[in-house]
C-alpha cells in the first residue's frame, strides 16, 4: 500500500454520519433514525422520528449542479403553494433546502423531503381523473409562473438521439436490432417534429416522470413527487409515461377505463389537440428508449452491467416494438 487513496465513481454514505448531520442541520425530533432505504439515480435514506417519517435524497456526483436542485426546490415550493399536493422539501436551520457532502467521488447534494403517505382507494377510476387533473394543472401552473428550469431539456436528443449513441456499445453483437431501433427512431421523432408545437401550452414545464413509482394516493387524492427527472418538454410526453408504466402490468391499459378517465381528467383543465392525442404512443415508444440510455448511464455511475444482457434488450426491445407498432399508423 503507498497511502494513495483509490479513485471512486460511487461510494455509499453511512447512515450514522448522515444521521449526526441531519440532527445538525433540521430541527427534527429527537431520537431519530436513519437507514439506508433505496438506490437508482439517487440514493435514498428512510428518516423517523417517533412521530414523522422523512425521505433523504443524495444525488450522484455529476448528475446535476446545486442550481438544478435550488430550482427543483423552489418549483415544488411553488407547487405546493399552488394547491398540488407534493411532497415538500424540508428547510434547513440556515434557511436553505439544499446542502452539500463532500463524498471521496466529488460533490453530492442532498434533500430532505416529507413523506408521501399511501393509502389508496379501490376507486381507480376517480384518483385516475383527479391524476389528470393534476398533471394538467402543474403544466398550467408553470405556464404562469414561467419556471426557470437550467436542466438540459426533455427534448428528442434526451429522449432519442443520446439513448442511442449509449446503447450503440451493448449492441455491437446486435447490429439489426440496433438499426430497427434507429430507423424507427427517426420516423418518432419526425413526427414530433412535423406535427407539435414547442408554444405554450404544447411545450414547457414537465414533471417528466408521472408514474405510478412516484405518484401516492391518500384515497383518491394523488401527492407527488421525484421531481429529478423535470426539464422542458411537450407535454403528451408528460401525459404518456403513465400510461408507459401502467402498460407494463397491462397491456390494455392504454384502452381502459382508467386511462380514459386520466385524459378526462387532463382534458377537462387543459384540452390536448388531436396531434398530442396521437403522439402519446410516440412517446411511449421513445420514452422505452429514453429507459434503455438511462439504464446504460446508471452502470456508468453506481451500477454494475451483469443485467444490461441479451434478456434486457429481448424484453425492452420487445416493449418499444409494442408501442412503436401502436403509433405508425400516425406516423409522417
Amino acid at each position: 500500500m503507498n497511502g494513495k487513496i483509490f479513485p471512486a465513481r460511487y461510494t455509499q454514505l453511512d447512515p450514522k454520519a448522515l444521521k449526526e448531520e441531519l440532527i445538525q442541520r433540521y430541527d427534527l425530533q429527537e431520537p431519530l433514525s436513519c437507514r439506508a432505504f433505496d438506490n437508482g439515480i439517487n440514493d435514498i435514506y428512510i428518516v423517523k422520528t417517533e412521530s414523522n417519517v422523512y425521505y433523504l435524497r443524495i444525488s450522484m456526483t455529476g448528475r446535476h449542479d446545486l442550481i438544478d436542485y435550488e430550482e427543483e426546490v423552489t418549483i415544488i415550493n411553488s407547487l405546493g403553494g399552488n394547491g398540488i399536493r407534493v411532497a415538500a422539501p424540508v428547510c434547513c436551520k440556515d434557511g436553505n433546502f439544499v446542502w452539500d457532502i463532500l463524498a471521496p467521488e466529488g460533490v453530492r447534494y442532498a434533500v430532505l423531503f416529507q413523506e408521501a403517505k399511501r393509502s389508496p382507494s379501490e376507486d381507480k377510476i376517480k384518483s385516475s381523473y383527479l391524476l389528470g387533473q393534476m398533471a394538467a394543472q402543474i403544466h398550467k401552473i408553470a405556464d404562469n409562473n414561467d419556471y426557470k428550469v437550467s436542466r438540459a431539456p426533455i427534448d428528442l436528443s434526451q429522449l432519442a438521439y443520446e439513448p442511442l449513441k449509449v446503447i450503440q456499445p451493448y449492441l455491437e453483437h446486435r447490429a439489426a436490432d440496433y438499426e430497427y431501433l434507429k430507423n424507427a427512431a427517426e420516423k418518432l421523432c419526425r413526427y414530433v417534429e412535423v406535427k407539435l408545437s414547442y408554444d405554450k401550452p404544447y411545450y414547457g414545464y414537465c414533471h417528466g416522470d408521472i408514474h405510478s413509482g412516484n405518484v401516492f394516493f391518500e384515497g383518491v387524492k394523488p401527492r407527488i413527487f421525484d421531481f429529478d427527472c423535470m426539464g422542458y418538454g411537450w407535454r403528451a410526453y408528460d401525459v404518456c409515461v403513465y400510461a408507459w408504466n401502467e402498460t407494463g402490468g397491462n397491456e390494455k391499459y392504454i384502452e381502459s377505463d382508467e386511462w380514459k378517465s386520466f385524459l378526462e381528467g387532463y382534458n377537462d383543465v387543459r384540452r390536448m389537440s388531436e396531434a398530442e392525442l396521437d403522439a402519446i404512443n410516440v412517446f411511449a415508444a421513445l420514452r422505452e428508449l429514453w429507459l434503455m440510455g438511462l439504464h446504460a448511464d446508471v452502470i456508468e455511475r453506481n451500477a454494475g452491467c451483469c443485467w444490461y444482457n441479451d434478456d434486457y434488450f429481448n424484453h425492452r426491445i420487445g416493449v418499444f416494438k409494442k408501442w412503436f407498432e401502436r403509433a405508425e399508423a400516425k406516423l409522417i
